[in-house]
């Protein structure tokens, strides 16, 4: 075991050090962890906040969304391609404590390396510095303390794949706004919803909502087509 594994282990087992003592503390601990409400809902109204108060372009809102959806997919992605990577809450020997409220068997199928709701939200930070410093900044300590933490608690994920998804995030954005930008598809979608809004905000709706949610309902649809197909074949 490295260095940095054995700082990571270090880390992980710290943040979860109270947790399986207290059935209160723990459920509440999980229940912020899996509340949309402060996540993917605060972020999303924060984007629609900005489309309508008009201090930051449009075309600017566009082009995070539009980012922050390729960034997620891209975290997914490398979760199925990289090495599997178990998550605390599942590795023997760890010695961690199981809180009291969580279900480990609902993680035992997929790889924490890295977090795609740490690479989500960190990313939807980023274009909130263009609206201001304190908002950005009110983001990513948002996305630190309420999102990321509470998962290490949790035994969801060790600090190195918070850290991971958090910096793919960051980069992400960093790289691929400007570069959105320059195909001017951001400038296009903002035409089109000045002269088709009543098609254009049925969409940005579904579209935000599922990113909310991490596209969970369309990943679960699929999945279910693909048992079906092999269902089916079989």
């Amino acid at each position: 075991m490295t260095a940095i594994d054995q700082w990571d282990r270090l880390l992980t087992l710290w943040l979860n050090q109270a947790a399986g003592q207290s059935l209160l503390l723990d459920k509440i601990v999980y229940d912020i962890a899996d509340a949309e409400l402060l996540k993917g809902a605060l972020f999303m109204a924060l984007y629609w906040w900005m489309w309508f108060e008009g201090r930051v372009r449009q075309r600017d809102v566009v082009t995070g969304v539009l980012v922050a959806v390729a960034a997620v997919i891209l975290s997914r992605v490398l979760q199925f391609t990289l090495p599997f990577h178990q998550r605390p809450l599942l590795t023997p020997g760890l010695g961690l404590h199981v809180p009291l409220s969580v279900n480990s068997e609902t993680y035992n199928t997929f790889s924490s390396f890295p977090s795609d709701t740490a690479t989500l939200f960190i990313a939807l930070s980023v274009p909130l510095w263009k609206r201001s410093k304190w908002l950005g900044a009110a983001g990513a300590l948002w996305t630190i303390i309420v999102v990321c933490v509470p998962r290490a608690y949790l035994g969801i994920h060790y600090v190195s794949d918070v850290i991971a998804g958090m910096a793919l995030g960051v980069a992400f954005m960093v790289v691929c706004c400007p570069l959105l930008v320059r195909t001017g598809l951001p400038d296009r979608l903002v035409e089109f919803s000045k002269m088709r809004p009543a098609v254009f905000y049925p969409l940005a709706f579904v579209v935000t909502f599922e990113l909310s949610i991490l596209f969970y309902d369309v990943r679960q649809l699929i999945l279910d087509a693909i048992h079906l197909a092999k269902a089916l074949v079989t």
